[in-house]
């Protein structure tokens, strides 16, 4: 089992296999049932039609914002919305006003609530996912989702994944993982999920790197292309896709089990921990990818299986 040191970029690597992960899509959609608040005054809910929308120029403006500097907060906090803290309303009027960047637009309490803001450039696109959930009882929001990939539109209408970009890697530098390392430390838990050969089905690049931070409620995975390298399989983090779930500080007790509510109960059956299947100790991991770097991770193929044609 090796680590490479590769230092190339992402371009000038073997060609990739035309594989594509089958690991589940991230959903928001609670496994849990909602029960209507309480009034608790006569003053009323504001709804986002309340909320002042900004122009479509302000709202790209706003977004990359957003995605640079977290919203001036460090996780779990995610633009401004700190699980365990923040209301439904509060959530509500953070993304409300990002509405015209969203082709959908979830925002109805007591909840979930949910936004698709989008930026694009040139032939990119920046697709971001946020979703949160509220406690029923006291309308505190306990549970933040979080996406951001790279697209680019094709012809049939559809797009299709880019994990090279280095204008997504620089957009979206409040998560990448350096950034995320060098604020939230070594992490207690880090896993890998590939394939030991071509996939040809799915939706994402093949090779997936997920850190846990059960004490600061924090689920981290980044998505970036496999490649096949003889007999080992390479992944390399730079300008990776971004996948998270976010729950308050201090939740390690029960940071399992809510996961084990949503679709990760499935998806951890693909990961295998770090340890076992690269020659990377999490300690090495951590002070490899603190700092910018392209390096890249690879594991042997035969630890993986190989999926059906």
């Amino acid at each position: 089992m090796l680590v490479s040191s590769c230092v190339q970029s992402n371009e000038s690597l073997a060609t990739p296999s035309p594989a594509i992960s089958t690991l589940p899509a991230i959903s928001v959609t609670p496994a849990l049932s909602f029960t209507p608040l309480p009034t608790v005054s006569y003053t009323p809910i504001p709804t986002p039609a309340m909320i002042a929308t900004l122009s479509i120029e302000d709202a790209r403006v706003e977004l990359l914002k957003m995605l640079a500097d977290n919203g001036d907060c460090q996780l779990p906090c995610l633009w401004g919305i700190i699980p365990g803290k923040s209301s439904f309303q509060e959530a509500q009027a953070i993304l409300a006003p990002l509405s015209g960047l969203s082709d959908s637009v979830y925002l109805n309490p007591p909840g979930p609530g949910s936004l698709s803001p989008r930026y694009t450039e040139g032939d990119l696109e920046i697709y971001t996912r946020i979703g949160f959930l509220t406690n029923p009882d006291n309308g505190i929001t306990n549970r933040v989702g979080f996406i951001a990939e790279a697209h680019r539109p094709i012809k049939d209408g559809g797009y299709e994944n880019v994990f090279d970009s280095k204008f997504f890697g620089d957009k979206v530098s409040a998560y990448i993982l350096p950034r995320v390392l060098s604020e939230q430390g070594i992490p207690s838990s880090v896993m890998i999920a590939t394939a030991g050969g071509p996939l040809t089905r799915g939706g994402t690049g093949g090779f997936a790197i997920l850190l846990l931070y059960p004490d600061q409620g924090i689920l981290i995975n980044y998505t970036t292309q496999m490649y096949l390298i003889g007999n080992k399989v390479r992944g390399c983090p730079v300008n990776a896709h971004v996948e998270m779930e976010l729950y308050p500080i201090g939740s390690s007790d029960s940071f399992f089990e809510m996961l084990r509510q949503t679709n990760w109960a499935v998806k951890f059956n693909y990961y295998k921990p770090l340890e076992e299947v690269t020659s990377l100790s999490i300690e090495e991991f951590y002070q490899t990818f603190r700092e910018s770097t392209d390096k890249c991770i690879e594991t042997p193929t035969n630890l993986w299986a190989t999926p059906e044609p």
